[in-house]
């Protein structure tokens, strides 16, 4: 993806405002704090303009600009992608602090995607995923069809060209997790198993008997935007949730590899789904 590319959304435009704000600081010789105070922002601020949490005024811009030595013709440019980064969208189908995990989704070329106990909601079939919202003791039940729906738009989206490409680690735990029952979760390894089949996605397993890997306990994502840029890792807890910037992306990848060396290979996985899937016919 490239600022020319589709609209991307204000949650993703800030996140590509802020890289390139960090790059040229960079570039120009400054630490966050020797910037931070020639801008005269207050402590933490650089920080979330950087991260993309913070919307920037053309105030702030043309003043960072100045400091940073950015060419005219570059902020013009930075200035068109902060007015669109200052935009308001209708609210997202998901808890609030999942809203800019799901508009990076969106805008992703890539993903991946582990998780250890069950399927993420990217690939979860309706029933599931209202299963999971139902035991959710911070989703509303008014909230739980409407969000179970976002979920399947979600993953019928990884079927359609230009979807990112999806690499999805699981551990074999999830296909035995009977969430909803055993008809769910047959529905749900079925659809896994059609999912598998596209040339863009890669389903693996860690199986039971495979020893220990490099993220026990802990659940996350790492969205790529940009080709040869440093991704954004999404860690969810319960009631919030943390988007780890490029210092933590390196770790985040390398455990992933990590993971894959745990796997099964793709065709032993789809064998050992086929199989689970006839165990609960």
């Amino acid at each position: 993806m490239t600022h020319s590319d589709p609209d991307p959304g204000p949650v993703v435009q800030r996140i590509l405002l802020g890289a390139d704000l960090r790059d040229a600081r960079e570039a120009a010789g400054l630490s966050n704090a020797e910037a931070s105070k020639a801008l005269g922002w207050y402590t933490g601020k650089l920080s979330k303009v950087e991260q993309g949490d913070m919307k920037v005024s053309d105030k702030d811009l043309d003043k960072a600009a100045r400091i940073y030595g950015i060419p005219k013709s570059r902020t013009a440019k930075l200035r068109n992608l902060a007015t669109d980064s200052r935009r308001k969208l209708p609210p997202a189908r998901v808890p609030e602090h999942s809203v800019k995990y799901v508009n990076l989704e969106r805008a992703a070329t890539e993903l991946k995607i582990f998780n250890g106990s069950c399927f993420p909601g990217i690939v979860q079939t309706a029933d599931y995923a209202r299963a999971m919202l139902e035991r959710s003791v911070t989703t509303s039940p008014a909230d739980v069809d409407r969000m179970a729906e976002d979920r399947v738009h979600r993953m019928e989206r990884m079927k359609t060209p230009g979807a990112p490409r999806l690499w999805l680690i699981v551990g074999e735990e999830a296909l035995y997790r009977e969430i909803g029952g055993r008809a769910v979760l047959r529905a749900q390894l079925e659809q896994i198993r059609e999912l598998a089949k596209l040339p863009h996605v890669c389903v693996q397993i860690i199986p039971f008997d495979g020893g220990a890997h490099a993220s026990h306990g802990v659940v996350f994502s790492i969205i790529t935007l940009i080709e040869g840029r440093p991704g954004v890792v999404y860690v969810e807890g319960l009631t919030a949730s943390d988007y780890l910037g490029r210092e933590h992306t390196r770790v985040y990848n390398l455990a992933f590899e990590n993971l894959r060396g745990s796997t099964l290979s793709q065709q032993r996985t789809t064998e050992r789904i086929s199989r689970r899937i006839k165990e609960l016919t």
